[in-house]
Protein backbone atom coordinates (compact mmCIF):
# COMPACT_ATOMS: atom_id res chain seq x y z
CA UNK A 1 0.00 0.00 0.00
CA UNK A 2 0.97 3.66 -0.04
CA UNK A 3 3.34 4.85 2.68
CA UNK A 4 1.34 5.20 5.91
CA UNK A 5 3.17 8.37 6.97
CA UNK A 6 2.25 10.03 3.68
CA UNK A 7 -1.39 9.12 4.19
CA UNK A 8 -1.43 10.59 7.68
CA UNK A 9 0.11 13.87 6.46
CA UNK A 10 -2.69 14.45 3.96
CA UNK A 11 -5.67 16.52 4.90
CA UNK A 12 -8.03 14.38 2.85
CA UNK A 13 -7.95 10.67 3.72
CA UNK A 14 -10.52 8.33 2.20
CA UNK A 15 -12.58 6.05 4.49
CA UNK A 16 -10.82 3.00 3.03
CA UNK A 17 -7.41 4.51 3.75
CA UNK A 18 -8.41 5.31 7.34
CA UNK A 19 -9.51 1.76 8.06
CA UNK A 20 -6.54 0.33 6.14
CA UNK A 21 -4.08 2.21 8.37
CA UNK A 22 -5.93 0.94 11.46
CA UNK A 23 -5.78 -2.63 10.16
CA UNK A 24 -2.05 -2.34 9.51
CA UNK A 25 -1.64 -1.11 13.06
CA UNK A 26 -3.60 -4.10 14.40
CA UNK A 27 -1.49 -6.58 12.40
CA UNK A 28 1.71 -4.88 13.59
CA UNK A 29 0.52 -5.10 17.20
CA UNK A 30 -0.30 -8.81 16.79
CA UNK A 31 3.22 -9.50 15.57
CA UNK A 32 5.24 -7.22 17.86
CA UNK A 33 2.99 -6.42 20.82
CA UNK A 34 3.32 -2.70 20.08
CA UNK A 35 1.27 -0.13 18.17
CA UNK A 36 2.91 1.70 15.30
CA UNK A 37 0.40 4.55 15.63
CA UNK A 38 0.25 7.06 18.45
CA UNK A 39 -2.95 7.66 20.40
CA UNK A 40 -3.41 11.00 18.64
CA UNK A 41 -3.05 9.36 15.21
CA UNK A 42 -5.62 6.74 16.15
CA UNK A 43 -7.97 9.50 17.34
CA UNK A 44 -7.49 11.41 14.08
CA UNK A 45 -8.35 8.33 12.06
CA UNK A 46 -11.41 7.38 14.09
CA UNK A 47 -13.12 10.27 15.89
CA UNK A 48 -11.17 13.33 14.88
CA UNK A 49 -12.74 13.99 11.50
CA UNK A 50 -15.98 15.27 10.08
CA UNK A 51 -17.51 12.81 7.66
CA UNK A 52 -20.31 13.25 5.18
CA UNK A 53 -23.11 10.74 5.27
CA UNK A 54 -21.67 8.77 2.34
CA UNK A 55 -18.20 8.83 3.88
CA UNK A 56 -19.54 7.66 7.23
CA UNK A 57 -21.45 4.81 5.58
CA UNK A 58 -18.35 3.71 3.67
CA UNK A 59 -16.17 3.99 6.79
CA UNK A 60 -18.65 1.97 8.87
CA UNK A 61 -18.83 -0.75 6.21
CA UNK A 62 -15.07 -1.23 6.32
CA UNK A 63 -15.10 -1.19 10.13
CA UNK A 64 -17.79 -3.89 10.10
CA UNK A 65 -15.58 -6.00 7.81
CA UNK A 66 -12.70 -5.66 10.26
CA UNK A 67 -14.93 -6.45 13.25
CA UNK A 68 -16.41 -9.46 11.46
CA UNK A 69 -12.93 -10.78 10.66
CA UNK A 70 -11.90 -10.29 14.28
CA UNK A 71 -14.96 -12.20 15.49
CA UNK A 72 -14.24 -14.95 12.96
CA UNK A 73 -10.68 -15.27 14.26
CA UNK A 74 -11.96 -15.94 17.77
CA UNK A 75 -14.49 -18.47 16.50
CA UNK A 76 -11.83 -20.15 14.38
CA UNK A 77 -9.66 -20.51 17.49
CA UNK A 78 -12.57 -22.06 19.40
CA UNK A 79 -13.26 -24.35 16.43
CA UNK A 80 -9.60 -25.42 16.39
CA UNK A 81 -9.66 -26.19 20.12
CA UNK A 82 -12.75 -28.39 19.78
CA UNK A 83 -11.34 -30.11 16.69
CA UNK A 84 -8.02 -30.88 18.38
CA UNK A 85 -9.75 -32.15 21.53
CA UNK A 86 -11.82 -34.46 19.34
CA UNK A 87 -8.67 -35.83 17.67
CA UNK A 88 -6.97 -36.34 21.03
CA UNK A 89 -9.97 -38.23 22.39
CA UNK A 90 -10.01 -40.47 19.33
CA UNK A 91 -6.25 -40.89 19.62
CA UNK A 92 -6.84 -42.32 23.11
CA UNK A 93 -9.35 -44.76 21.64
CA UNK A 94 -6.87 -45.73 18.95
CA UNK A 95 -4.07 -46.21 21.49
CA UNK A 96 -6.33 -48.62 23.37
CA UNK A 97 -6.92 -50.61 20.20
CA UNK A 98 -3.20 -50.64 19.42
CA UNK A 99 -2.62 -52.15 22.85
CA UNK A 100 -5.14 -54.92 22.18
CA UNK A 101 -4.28 -55.72 18.57
CA UNK A 102 -2.93 -59.17 19.47
CA UNK A 103 -6.43 -59.97 20.62
CA UNK A 104 -8.58 -58.75 17.73
CA UNK A 105 -11.67 -60.15 19.40
CA UNK A 106 -11.30 -57.50 22.12
CA UNK A 107 -11.52 -54.80 19.46
CA UNK A 108 -14.52 -56.43 17.84
CA UNK A 109 -16.36 -56.50 21.18
CA UNK A 110 -15.54 -52.88 22.08
CA UNK A 111 -18.79 -50.96 22.59
CA UNK A 112 -17.40 -47.80 20.91
CA UNK A 113 -17.42 -49.41 17.46
CA UNK A 114 -20.57 -51.49 17.74
CA UNK A 115 -22.73 -48.77 16.21
CA UNK A 116 -20.90 -49.03 12.88
CA UNK A 117 -23.27 -50.96 10.53
CA UNK A 118 -21.81 -54.24 9.29
CA UNK A 119 -22.88 -53.39 5.74
CA UNK A 120 -20.98 -50.08 5.85
CA UNK A 121 -17.73 -51.55 7.18
CA UNK A 122 -17.89 -54.54 4.82
CA UNK A 123 -18.46 -52.31 1.80
CA UNK A 124 -15.60 -50.00 2.80
CA UNK A 125 -13.26 -52.94 3.28
CA UNK A 126 -14.08 -54.77 0.05
CA UNK A 127 -13.70 -51.53 -1.90
CA UNK A 128 -10.23 -50.96 -0.47
CA UNK A 129 -8.77 -54.46 -0.57
CA UNK A 130 -7.90 -56.76 -3.43
CA UNK A 131 -5.66 -59.62 -4.54
CA UNK A 132 -2.83 -58.96 -6.97
CA UNK A 133 -3.66 -61.00 -10.06
CA UNK A 134 -0.06 -61.82 -10.89
CA UNK A 135 0.71 -63.05 -7.37
CA UNK A 136 -2.59 -64.90 -7.15
CA UNK A 137 -1.93 -66.61 -10.48
CA UNK A 138 1.55 -67.58 -9.33
CA UNK A 139 0.53 -69.06 -5.95
CA UNK A 140 -2.48 -70.81 -7.45
CA UNK A 141 -0.24 -72.41 -10.09
CA UNK A 142 2.42 -73.45 -7.59
CA UNK A 143 0.02 -75.37 -5.35
CA UNK A 144 -1.58 -77.13 -8.32
CA UNK A 145 1.76 -78.71 -9.23
CA UNK A 146 2.74 -82.18 -8.00
CA UNK A 147 4.54 -82.19 -4.65
CA UNK A 148 7.83 -83.40 -6.13
CA UNK A 149 7.84 -80.47 -8.60
CA UNK A 150 7.08 -78.05 -5.76
CA UNK A 151 10.03 -79.38 -3.75
CA UNK A 152 12.39 -79.03 -6.71
CA UNK A 153 11.22 -75.48 -7.40
CA UNK A 154 11.83 -74.56 -3.76
CA UNK A 155 15.44 -75.69 -4.22
CA UNK A 156 15.74 -73.21 -7.09
CA UNK A 157 14.34 -70.37 -4.98
CA UNK A 158 13.28 -70.68 -1.34
CA UNK A 159 10.68 -67.91 -1.77
CA UNK A 160 9.16 -69.34 -4.91
CA UNK A 161 5.92 -70.50 -3.24
CA UNK A 162 4.80 -66.90 -2.66
CA UNK A 163 7.15 -64.61 -4.65
CA UNK A 164 6.42 -64.55 -8.37
CA UNK A 165 9.33 -62.41 -9.55
CA UNK A 166 11.90 -65.15 -10.20
CA UNK A 167 9.71 -67.39 -12.37
CA UNK A 168 8.01 -64.41 -14.00
CA UNK A 169 11.42 -63.30 -15.28
CA UNK A 170 12.11 -66.72 -16.76
CA UNK A 171 8.66 -66.90 -18.37
CA UNK A 172 9.18 -63.44 -19.85
CA UNK A 173 12.58 -64.44 -21.29
CA UNK A 174 11.20 -67.75 -22.61
CA UNK A 175 8.31 -66.05 -24.40
CA UNK A 176 10.71 -63.61 -26.05
CA UNK A 177 13.10 -66.29 -27.30
CA UNK A 178 10.42 -68.94 -27.77
CA UNK A 179 12.23 -71.87 -29.37
CA UNK A 180 14.77 -69.71 -31.16
CA UNK A 181 18.09 -68.32 -30.01
CA UNK A 182 17.80 -65.12 -32.03
CA UNK A 183 15.65 -62.24 -30.85
CA UNK A 184 13.54 -60.00 -33.05
CA UNK A 185 14.10 -56.27 -32.59
CA UNK A 186 10.71 -55.97 -30.93
CA UNK A 187 11.45 -58.75 -28.43
CA UNK A 188 14.92 -57.39 -27.74
CA UNK A 189 13.46 -53.94 -26.97
CA UNK A 190 10.93 -55.54 -24.63
CA UNK A 191 13.74 -57.24 -22.70
CA UNK A 192 15.82 -54.05 -22.55
CA UNK A 193 12.91 -52.01 -21.20
CA UNK A 194 11.87 -54.74 -18.77
CA UNK A 195 15.34 -55.00 -17.23
CA UNK A 196 15.78 -51.23 -17.13
CA UNK A 197 12.45 -50.77 -15.35
CA UNK A 198 13.66 -53.26 -12.73
CA UNK A 199 16.86 -51.38 -11.94
CA UNK A 200 16.06 -47.66 -12.27
CA UNK A 201 13.66 -45.68 -10.05
CA UNK A 202 13.31 -41.90 -9.95
CA UNK A 203 12.14 -42.21 -6.36
CA UNK A 204 15.50 -43.68 -5.32
CA UNK A 205 17.08 -40.30 -6.12
CA UNK A 206 14.63 -38.52 -3.88
CA UNK A 207 15.39 -40.89 -1.03
CA UNK A 208 19.08 -40.10 -1.47
CA UNK A 209 18.24 -36.38 -1.87
CA UNK A 210 20.09 -36.38 -5.17
CA UNK A 211 19.43 -35.30 -8.74
CA UNK A 212 22.25 -37.39 -10.22
CA UNK A 213 21.14 -40.06 -12.69
CA UNK A 214 23.42 -42.67 -11.12
CA UNK A 215 21.56 -42.46 -7.81
CA UNK A 216 18.38 -43.77 -9.40
CA UNK A 217 19.87 -47.25 -9.94
CA UNK A 218 19.42 -50.22 -7.62
CA UNK A 219 22.21 -52.76 -8.00
CA UNK A 220 21.21 -55.37 -5.43
CA UNK A 221 18.58 -57.00 -7.64
CA UNK A 222 18.39 -59.85 -10.14
CA UNK A 223 16.69 -60.40 -13.45
CA UNK A 224 16.30 -64.13 -14.01
CA UNK A 225 19.75 -65.56 -13.27
CA UNK A 226 21.53 -62.26 -13.95
CA UNK A 227 22.77 -60.23 -10.94
CA UNK A 228 22.40 -56.58 -11.92
CA UNK A 229 25.71 -55.84 -10.24
CA UNK A 230 27.40 -58.09 -12.81
CA UNK A 231 25.79 -56.10 -15.62
CA UNK A 232 27.29 -52.89 -14.25
CA UNK A 233 30.62 -54.60 -13.79
CA UNK A 234 30.58 -55.46 -17.46
CA UNK A 235 29.87 -51.82 -18.31
CA UNK A 236 33.18 -50.74 -16.78
CA UNK A 237 35.09 -53.79 -18.09
CA UNK A 238 36.00 -55.06 -14.64
CA UNK A 239 36.13 -58.68 -13.57
CA UNK A 240 35.46 -58.81 -9.87
CA UNK A 241 33.89 -60.57 -6.95
CA UNK A 242 30.66 -58.61 -6.50
CA UNK A 243 30.94 -58.92 -2.73
CA UNK A 244 34.17 -56.95 -2.74
CA UNK A 245 33.01 -53.85 -4.62
CA UNK A 246 30.50 -51.37 -3.23
CA UNK A 247 27.55 -50.20 -5.28
CA UNK A 248 28.62 -46.58 -4.87
CA UNK A 249 32.06 -47.32 -6.33
CA UNK A 250 30.54 -49.13 -9.31
CA UNK A 251 28.05 -46.35 -9.98
CA UNK A 252 30.77 -43.69 -9.81
CA UNK A 253 32.81 -45.61 -12.39
CA UNK A 254 29.76 -46.11 -14.63
CA UNK A 255 28.97 -42.39 -14.41
CA UNK A 256 32.54 -41.58 -15.44
CA UNK A 257 32.31 -44.05 -18.33
CA UNK A 258 29.04 -42.47 -19.55
CA UNK A 259 30.51 -38.97 -19.32
CA UNK A 260 33.59 -40.02 -21.31
CA UNK A 261 31.30 -41.28 -24.08
CA UNK A 262 29.02 -38.25 -23.77
CA UNK A 263 25.89 -40.41 -23.26
CA UNK A 264 23.41 -40.99 -20.45
CA UNK A 265 23.80 -43.98 -18.15
CA UNK A 266 20.47 -45.26 -19.49
CA UNK A 267 21.86 -45.39 -23.03
CA UNK A 268 25.08 -46.96 -21.78
CA UNK A 269 23.13 -49.70 -19.97
CA UNK A 270 20.75 -50.45 -22.83
CA UNK A 271 23.51 -50.47 -25.46
CA UNK A 272 25.56 -52.94 -23.40
CA UNK A 273 22.53 -55.13 -22.77
CA UNK A 274 21.68 -55.13 -26.48
CA UNK A 275 25.22 -56.13 -27.37
CA UNK A 276 25.27 -58.80 -24.67
CA UNK A 277 21.97 -60.29 -25.82
CA UNK A 278 23.48 -60.67 -29.30
CA UNK A 279 26.45 -62.46 -27.71
CA UNK A 280 24.39 -65.03 -25.81
CA UNK A 281 23.03 -63.46 -22.62
CA UNK A 282 20.40 -65.81 -21.09
CA UNK A 283 21.46 -68.51 -23.56
CA UNK A 284 25.20 -69.11 -23.07
CA UNK A 285 25.74 -66.83 -20.07
CA UNK A 286 23.39 -66.70 -17.08
CA UNK A 287 21.29 -69.26 -18.93
CA UNK A 288 17.59 -69.09 -18.33
CA UNK A 289 15.91 -72.18 -16.86
CA UNK A 290 14.41 -73.29 -20.17
CA UNK A 291 17.96 -73.59 -21.59
CA UNK A 292 19.48 -75.45 -18.64
CA UNK A 293 19.91 -79.24 -18.46
CA UNK A 294 21.56 -78.91 -15.04
CA UNK A 295 20.28 -80.22 -11.71
CA UNK A 296 22.44 -78.25 -9.27
CA UNK A 297 21.25 -75.35 -7.08
CA UNK A 298 22.66 -73.50 -4.07
CA UNK A 299 20.40 -75.66 -1.89
CA UNK A 300 21.11 -79.09 -3.39
CA UNK A 301 20.37 -81.05 -6.58
CA UNK A 302 16.88 -81.21 -8.04
CA UNK A 303 15.38 -84.51 -9.19
CA UNK A 304 14.35 -83.06 -12.53
CA UNK A 305 16.49 -80.81 -14.72
CA UNK A 306 15.97 -77.07 -14.67
CA UNK A 307 14.46 -77.25 -18.15
CA UNK A 308 11.99 -79.97 -17.13
CA UNK A 309 10.96 -77.98 -14.06
CA UNK A 310 10.43 -74.83 -16.05
CA UNK A 311 8.32 -76.56 -18.70
CA UNK A 312 6.21 -78.22 -15.99
CA UNK A 313 5.69 -74.77 -14.48
CA UNK A 314 4.92 -73.13 -17.81
CA UNK A 315 2.38 -75.81 -18.77
CA UNK A 316 0.57 -75.51 -15.45
CA UNK A 317 0.67 -71.71 -15.69
CA UNK A 318 -1.25 -71.81 -18.98
CA UNK A 319 -3.91 -74.02 -17.35
CA UNK A 320 -4.23 -71.52 -14.50
CA UNK A 321 -4.64 -68.61 -16.92
CA UNK A 322 -7.43 -70.45 -18.72
CA UNK A 323 -9.12 -71.19 -15.39
CA UNK A 324 -9.08 -67.51 -14.38
CA UNK A 325 -10.18 -66.36 -17.82
CA UNK A 326 -13.36 -68.44 -17.49
CA UNK A 327 -14.07 -66.74 -14.16
CA UNK A 328 -13.53 -63.33 -15.78
CA UNK A 329 -15.60 -64.14 -18.86
CA UNK A 330 -18.56 -65.20 -16.69
CA UNK A 331 -18.15 -62.12 -14.41
CA UNK A 332 -17.71 -64.30 -11.36
CA UNK A 333 -14.49 -62.37 -10.74
CA UNK A 334 -13.60 -58.88 -11.93
CA UNK A 335 -10.07 -57.96 -12.98
CA UNK A 336 -9.02 -54.33 -13.35
CA UNK A 337 -5.85 -52.25 -13.56
CA UNK A 338 -4.86 -49.88 -10.78
CA UNK A 339 -1.88 -47.56 -10.31
CA UNK A 340 0.44 -47.92 -7.33
CA UNK A 341 3.38 -45.80 -6.27
CA UNK A 342 6.79 -47.48 -5.90
CA UNK A 343 9.74 -45.30 -4.92
CA UNK A 344 8.07 -42.31 -6.50
CA UNK A 345 7.22 -44.06 -9.78
CA UNK A 346 3.71 -44.97 -10.89
CA UNK A 347 3.27 -48.65 -11.68
CA UNK A 348 0.18 -50.25 -13.17
CA UNK A 349 -0.85 -53.62 -11.75
CA UNK A 350 -3.74 -55.95 -12.46
CA UNK A 351 -5.91 -56.85 -9.48
CA UNK A 352 -8.93 -58.95 -8.63
CA UNK A 353 -11.42 -56.59 -7.01
CA UNK A 354 -12.44 -57.15 -3.43
CA UNK A 355 -16.13 -56.73 -4.25
CA UNK A 356 -16.06 -59.58 -6.78
CA UNK A 357 -14.06 -61.85 -4.45
CA UNK A 358 -16.49 -61.25 -1.60
CA UNK A 359 -19.61 -61.94 -3.66
CA UNK A 360 -18.19 -64.91 -5.60
CA UNK A 361 -19.88 -68.15 -4.56
CA UNK A 362 -17.17 -70.46 -5.91
CA UNK A 363 -15.65 -72.78 -3.30
CA UNK A 364 -12.03 -72.01 -4.18
CA UNK A 365 -9.31 -71.67 -1.57
CA UNK A 366 -8.22 -68.11 -2.41
CA UNK A 367 -11.85 -66.89 -2.34
CA UNK A 368 -12.48 -68.48 1.05
CA UNK A 369 -9.22 -67.05 2.39
CA UNK A 370 -10.17 -63.58 1.18
CA UNK A 371 -13.52 -63.78 2.98
CA UNK A 372 -11.81 -65.04 6.13
CA UNK A 373 -9.48 -62.04 6.09
CA UNK A 374 -12.38 -59.63 5.60
CA UNK A 375 -13.90 -60.98 8.80
CA UNK A 376 -10.58 -60.56 10.62
CA UNK A 377 -10.16 -56.98 9.38
CA UNK A 378 -13.69 -55.76 10.12
CA UNK A 379 -12.88 -54.60 13.68
CA UNK A 380 -10.01 -52.48 12.34
CA UNK A 381 -12.28 -50.87 9.75
CA UNK A 382 -14.78 -50.13 12.51
CA UNK A 383 -12.06 -48.30 14.42
CA UNK A 384 -11.22 -46.16 11.39
CA UNK A 385 -14.87 -45.43 10.57
CA UNK A 386 -15.56 -44.58 14.21
CA UNK A 387 -12.78 -41.97 14.14
CA UNK A 388 -13.88 -40.70 10.73
CA UNK A 389 -17.48 -40.27 11.89
CA UNK A 390 -16.68 -38.73 15.25
CA UNK A 391 -13.57 -36.61 14.64
CA UNK A 392 -14.43 -35.60 11.02
CA UNK A 393 -10.75 -34.67 10.40
CA UNK A 394 -10.99 -33.73 6.74
CA UNK A 395 -14.10 -31.59 7.24
CA UNK A 396 -12.42 -29.79 10.14
CA UNK A 397 -9.23 -29.20 8.17
CA UNK A 398 -11.16 -27.84 5.19
CA UNK A 399 -13.13 -25.58 7.53
CA UNK A 400 -9.92 -24.08 8.96
CA UNK A 401 -8.63 -23.59 5.42
CA UNK A 402 -11.90 -21.89 4.47
CA UNK A 403 -11.53 -19.50 7.42
CA UNK A 404 -8.11 -18.61 6.04
CA UNK A 405 -9.50 -18.23 2.52
CA UNK A 406 -12.15 -15.77 3.73
CA UNK A 407 -9.48 -13.76 5.50
CA UNK A 408 -7.39 -13.66 2.33
CA UNK A 409 -10.27 -11.81 0.69
CA UNK A 410 -10.29 -9.32 3.56
CA UNK A 411 -6.50 -9.01 3.28
CA UNK A 412 -6.80 -7.96 -0.36
CA UNK A 413 -9.14 -5.12 0.63
CA UNK A 414 -6.70 -3.69 3.19
CA UNK A 415 -3.49 -4.52 1.32
CA UNK A 416 -1.89 -6.61 4.06
CA UNK A 417 -1.67 -10.32 4.89
CA UNK A 418 -4.03 -11.00 7.81
CA UNK A 419 -3.86 -14.81 7.54
CA UNK A 420 -0.87 -15.51 9.78
CA UNK A 421 -2.93 -16.64 12.77
CA UNK A 422 -5.08 -18.91 10.59
CA UNK A 423 -1.95 -20.50 9.11
CA UNK A 424 -0.84 -21.28 12.67
CA UNK A 425 -4.25 -22.85 13.37
CA UNK A 426 -3.98 -25.04 10.27
CA UNK A 427 -0.40 -26.11 11.04
CA UNK A 428 -1.36 -27.00 14.61
CA UNK A 429 -4.26 -29.15 13.42
CA UNK A 430 -2.15 -30.83 10.74
CA UNK A 431 0.41 -31.87 13.37
CA UNK A 432 -2.29 -33.64 15.37
CA UNK A 433 -3.70 -35.19 12.20
CA UNK A 434 -0.25 -36.46 11.15
CA UNK A 435 0.18 -38.15 14.51
CA UNK A 436 -3.25 -39.76 14.17
CA UNK A 437 -2.33 -41.04 10.70
CA UNK A 438 0.90 -42.53 12.05
CA UNK A 439 -1.09 -44.45 14.66
CA UNK A 440 -3.54 -45.68 12.03
CA UNK A 441 -0.63 -46.79 9.84
CA UNK A 442 0.82 -48.67 12.79
CA UNK A 443 -2.52 -50.37 13.34
CA UNK A 444 -2.66 -51.55 9.71
CA UNK A 445 0.97 -52.78 9.92
CA UNK A 446 0.22 -54.83 13.03
CA UNK A 447 -2.87 -56.40 11.51
CA UNK A 448 -1.08 -57.16 8.24
CA UNK A 449 1.70 -58.82 10.22
CA UNK A 450 -0.97 -60.84 12.00
CA UNK A 451 -2.31 -62.08 8.66
CA UNK A 452 1.14 -63.22 7.56
CA UNK A 453 2.33 -64.78 10.82
CA UNK A 454 -0.73 -66.00 12.71
CA UNK A 455 -3.27 -67.12 10.14
CA UNK A 456 -1.20 -69.47 7.94
CA UNK A 457 -2.67 -68.00 4.78
CA UNK A 458 -1.48 -68.57 1.23
CA UNK A 459 -3.33 -65.68 -0.35
CA UNK A 460 -2.75 -62.66 1.85
CA UNK A 461 -5.00 -59.72 1.11
CA UNK A 462 -3.69 -56.43 -0.35
CA UNK A 463 -4.85 -53.31 1.48
CA UNK A 464 -5.09 -49.85 -0.03
CA UNK A 465 -3.46 -48.27 3.02
CA UNK A 466 -4.00 -44.70 1.85
CA UNK A 467 -7.73 -45.19 2.44
CA UNK A 468 -7.01 -45.89 6.11
CA UNK A 469 -5.61 -42.43 6.71
CA UNK A 470 -6.89 -38.87 6.50
CA UNK A 471 -5.52 -37.05 3.46
CA UNK A 472 -5.59 -33.25 3.73
CA UNK A 473 -4.96 -33.09 -0.03
CA UNK A 474 -8.28 -34.82 -0.70
CA UNK A 475 -9.86 -32.62 -3.38
CA UNK A 476 -13.36 -34.08 -3.16
CA UNK A 477 -16.21 -31.72 -2.37
CA UNK A 478 -16.65 -31.78 1.40
CA UNK A 479 -19.02 -29.39 3.12
CA UNK A 480 -17.33 -27.15 5.68
CA UNK A 481 -18.73 -26.47 9.17
CA UNK A 482 -21.88 -24.37 9.36
CA UNK A 483 -20.18 -21.58 11.31
CA UNK A 484 -17.82 -20.97 8.40
CA UNK A 485 -20.69 -20.83 5.94
CA UNK A 486 -22.41 -18.21 8.11
CA UNK A 487 -19.34 -16.01 8.08
CA UNK A 488 -19.12 -16.37 4.31
CA UNK A 489 -22.72 -15.14 4.04
CA UNK A 490 -22.03 -12.13 6.32
CA UNK A 491 -18.91 -11.15 4.35
CA UNK A 492 -20.93 -11.41 1.14
CA UNK A 493 -23.47 -8.95 2.55
CA UNK A 494 -20.58 -6.53 3.16
CA UNK A 495 -19.37 -6.87 -0.43
CA UNK A 496 -16.53 -9.37 0.22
Amino acid sequence: MKNISNILRRSKITPLERVTVLVHNDVHREKTGKDMLSDSEIYTLTKGWNASTSQADEYNRYIKIVQLESSMKMDAQMFLSRAEISILRNQRVLDTFLFYTKNLKSIAENHLTKDIPLEQSTQFLTQNTYLSYNKLLHIFTFYNLPKDIQKDLLLLDQEISYDEKYLDDHVFIYERFKDEKVLSKEDKDLILNKIYSRIYYEGAKRIKKSTAEKDGFLLHTFFGELPIKDLFGKLINVQYNTKDVSSDTILDLVKECAENRNVSIEKLVKDKLSEWLDQGLFIDEYSSLFMSDRFDTWNGDTKKSHKELFMAWYTELQKSKQHFQKLFDTNQLIKKTITRDFLGMKRSIEVITGESLYTCEKDIEFIQEYKKQIKILLPIVNVFLFIKNNATPIKNHKTLCEFKSLTQKVSSVFDIDMTGTYAEFINSYQEELNFLNLSLSRLIDIVTEHLYTEESLRYVININESCFSFDIEDDREIKVAEICEKYAEEFKKLGI
